[in-house]
């Protein structure tokens, strides 16, 4: 088996140079970048916001971080709260539960990026499954979504 056909799609698309890692299956973002040997820094961990109004949010940080809600608060204007796995439901599609793609758009969600993963010159994200990474650019990763916003996320 291989990525989801969402992101499949998506790279093909937009005409994606990338390359796939394969790795021992893993339960978090942070363990997959270590059993990968990826820098934790370059790895985009995607971690779902709902703004108490039933609209979900993206908000993508290096594996090596967390979320600072407050940060998201000041850039959004809005409160957010975390998304827990259990109640992604149906919505990622035919993504593994925990290994969502690091690509908003692909489903749908408004994203905002951590400055410190624009800032990397190569970026690594789960491919829908938790035994593969994708593996980019940077620059590539970015302009998967153009409509995506970058500020300073963690804490």
């Amino acid at each position: 088996m291989t990525m989801v056909t969402q992101l499949q799609s998506c790279l093909t698309q937009h005409k994606s140079r990338y390359d796939v890692l394969n790795h021992a299956a893993t339960m978090t973002t942070r363990e997959a970048a270590r059993r990968a040997g990826v820098p934790p820094q370059q790895m985009a961990k995607p971690v779902i916001l709902d703004d108490f109004q039933g609209h979900w949010m993206m908000a993508v940080v290096p594996a090596s971080r967390h979320v600072d809600l407050e940060k998201v608060h000041r850039l959004t204007h809005r409160h957010w709260r975390l998304v827990h796995e259990r109640d992604f439901g149906k919505r990622f599609g035919d993504c593994d539960l925990g290994a969502i793609p690091a690509v908003g758009n692909l489903f749908g969600l408004e994203t905002l990026i951590d400055q410190s993963l624009t800032e990397q010159p190569d970026i690594y994200f789960e491919s829908g499954r938790h035994d593969e990474l994708v593996h980019m650019s940077g620059k590539q990763y970015m302009a998967l979504m153009p409509e995506a916003r970058s500020g300073r996320l963690c804490e």
